[in-house]
C-alpha cells in the first residue's frame, strides 16, 4: 500500500517545506549499511542520514523520499540550492520561505533548532488528518531539507524511527 496525499498534487511535506520538493521521483539512490542493523545512509547533497532499510527509496543524490513499509507516511530530503550570502540569510530565507506556505496549514509551531550539527530552523504543523515536521539547515549558503509527513495519530515504532533519522543527520560541507 502506498501513501497517497489527501488532496491530488498537494502533501504536507510540500508546504511544510515551502518549495517544490521530490515528487515521482524515480530510481533508487545511492546508500550504504550503517552501524545500526537493519538501517543504511543515505546522502542528498551535504547532508546524510540513516534511515530504516524496510523504507522505499526512489531518488538520487539531491532530492529523494522514503516511504516506510505501512505505507501512511513520507519521508522527504533534498538540496534546494544557494539562498543568500552566507549561512545565515540562507535560514532566514528558510524560515520566511516556510511562512509563506502557512495558509492551509494548522497549529503551526516554527523555532530555531538544530540538525546535523548545524543551526536549523524547524516547523511542525497539522494539514487534515495528516502530521508533519519539516527541519532545514544550511551548509555554507545551500539549503538542506528533511521532512517527514504522516497520518494522524503517527504509530509510536514509527515516530521513533522518525526521530532516530533526525538524530542521526550529519550536515558538512558548504561554501
Amino acid at each position: 500500500m502506498t501513501w497517497s496525499p489527501p488532496r491530488a498534487g498537494l502533501t504536507l511535506a510540500l508546504l511544510l517545506a515551502s518549495c517544490a520538493g521530490p515528487s515521482g521521483l524515480r530510481g533508487a539512490p545511492d546508500s550504504r549499511p550503517a552501524s545500526r542493523n537493519g538501517w543504511l545512509i543515505y546522502q542528498v547533497g551535504a547532508l546524510s542520514f540513516e534511515a530504516p532499510a524496510t523504507w522505499d527509496a526512489s531518488g538520487d543524490a539531491r532530492r529523494m523520499a522514503l516511504l516506510p513499509p505501512e505505507g501512511a507516511a513520507r519521508l522527504e530530503a533534498w538540496e534546494a540550492g544557494s539562498r543568500g550570502a552566507d549561512a545565515g540569510a540562507c535560514l532566514a530565507d528558510a524560515e520566511a520561505a516556510m511562512k509563506v506556505r502557512d495558509s492551509g496549514l494548522e497549529r503551526v509551531q516554527r523555532h530555531p533548532s538544530s540538525l546535523g550539527g548545524r543551526k536549523a530552523i524547524t516547523q511542525e504543523a497539522d494539514q487534515g488528518s495528516n502530521h508533519g515536521w519539516a527541519w532545514v539547515a544550511c551548509a555554507g549558503t545551500a539549503q538542506h531539507w528533511l521532512t517527514f509527513t504522516g497520518r494522524s495519530p503517527v504509530s509510536q515504532p514509527l515516530l521513533e524511527e522518525w526521530r532516530a533519522v533526525v538524530q542521526s543527520a550529519r550536515l558538512g560541507g558548504g561554501t
